[in-house]
């Protein structure tokens, strides 16, 4: 499974989060809602030693920074010594060949493990380097092991690479981990509305537009998805229900009555709206996350946006206060 294939297997709902501090603005609300995101916790056990890791939020503009938080639980005082890498991998649309991940950085860290969880330890870690092209989504992963341990050499890989999947998934080596995207920004523009109220107890309708920004003519309305996420984790727990599940409410005209795809010009606009069904009674708000891609995996790459907007919940029926 591709690193983008797995992260889609983590979208579901989140709601009731933090509004973040300020960020500077590039047009697109990753970073201003950001952390209306964030991965679920992940814990994995090493010498009678729970450690449990968080990071702030799982989509960035490429390039920026992530705080990743490491709490050590145990029936009694003691120390435990981990490794945390950050890994990257660029599998930019359309390219031939998967590319392994590789090491942007490992820290080794010492917690302080205590009944009730020890003190946090915390550190930024910087996830690469904006790319100079817009539209391109980079996969990053934060994984924490006990410390020392070493991946193999990817079997049948010419290049001697790490193998830093196995190095994660052995039951000798357990860990926890955690996906983050990255983009390098949009050049199609991009706005997420809901049409009607966003109700936390029945079903609602949101609305992604998208408007040709690239400067020329495009093959073809680009792909539009739209997501909820619960959690972006390596060990994303496929056996949970999602708290909302989201359906095509309509589908934009893509290709004519001969199968050939419409072209869409410059500044022309489409919007394809969505149903969103809630599974439980949600309370506070909930963050978007909407997706457009020219190619859907042809290219190398071609137009894009990506963005995320929050919205209020509200009940369908508000209950009225007894005088």
């Amino acid at each position: 499974m591709t690193p983008r294939a797995q992260l889609a297997t983590g979208f579901f709902a989140t709601v009731a989060v933090l509004v973040p501090a300020g960020w500077h603005s590039l047009g697109a609300n990753i970073e201003k809602d950001g952390k209306h995101l964030r991965p679920m916790q992940e814990k994995f056990t090493i010498d009678g030693v729970e450690v449990a890791l968080d990071v702030d939020r799982s989509v960035v503009m490429t390039g920026d920074t992530v705080t990743a938080t490491l709490v050590a639980t145990s029936d009694s005082a003691k120390d435990v010594t981990v490794d945390l890498r950050a890994l990257h991998t660029e599998n930019y649309a359309g390219e031939r060949v998967e590319r392994p991940w590789q090491q942007l950085d490992r820290e080794t860290l010492t917690l302080h493990a205590a009944p009730g969880g020890g003190t946090p330890v915390k550190t930024r870690i910087k996830l690469g380097e904006r790319p100079e092209k817009l539209a391109l989504e980079d996969s990053f992963k934060l994984i924490v092991t006990k410390a020392g341990l070493k991946p193999k050499v990817r079997e049948f890989d010419v290049g001697k690479a790490p193998d830093y999947d196995a190095l994660a998934a052995t039951d000798d080596a357990p860990a926890a981990g955690v996906y983050i995207r990255g983009w390098s920004g949009n050049n199609l523009g991009m706005t997420i509305a809901a049409k009607g109220p966003v109700t936390g107890d029945a079903p609602f309708t949101i609305a992604v537009t998208i408007k040709n920004t690239s400067g020329h003519k495009l093959e073809q309305a680009p792909y539009i998805s739209l997501s909820t996420e619960d959690a972006l984790t390596a060990t994303a727990d496929e056996q949970s229900d999602p708290a909302v599940t989201i359906e095509d409410a309509d589908e934009p005209d893509q290709v004519d009555d001969r199968g050939s795809p419409i072209p869409m010009k410059k500044n022309a606009s489409v919007t394809k709206r969505f149903t969103v069904t809630p599974h439980k009674k949600l309370t506070g708000t909930i963050a978007f996350l909407a997706s457009a891609v020219e190619n859907d995996d042809l290219g190398p790459h071609g137009a894009g946006a990506m963005d995320i907007e929050t919205f209020t919940l509200t009940e369908s029926n508000p209950s009225v206060a007894a005088k």
